[in-house]
């Protein structure tokens, strides 16, 4: 038999001040955590980390601006795409 290993965290209420490198750690957790489906302590503790993960995400990418606009009606490659002609 294999042994088992039992990994107690105690993370922080906020973890906006956490480094990437440990997010990464506690979202490997959360989705490997051996509770019962639908367990709330765990379902919570996995959404809080997965909404720092898209947090963080969303504000390091920029919006794309301008990529569909008025301007590109029945232009060539507006047609190709399958636009309005």
């Amino acid at each position: 038999m294999k042994p088992g290993y039992t990994i107690t965290i105690s993370p922080p209420k906020d973890l906006t001040g956490i480094t990437d490198t440990y997010l990464v750690f506690l979202w490997h957790l959360s989705q490997n955590n051996p509770a019962p489906f639908g367990d709330p302590e765990a379902c919570r503790f996995a959404e809080k980390v997965g909404r720092e993960i898209i947090r963080r995400f969303i504000e390091n990418v920029g919006p794309e601006l301008w990529v569909v606009q008025g301007a590109h009606i029945g232009s060539p490659a507006a047609v190709q795409k399958g636009g309005a002609a």
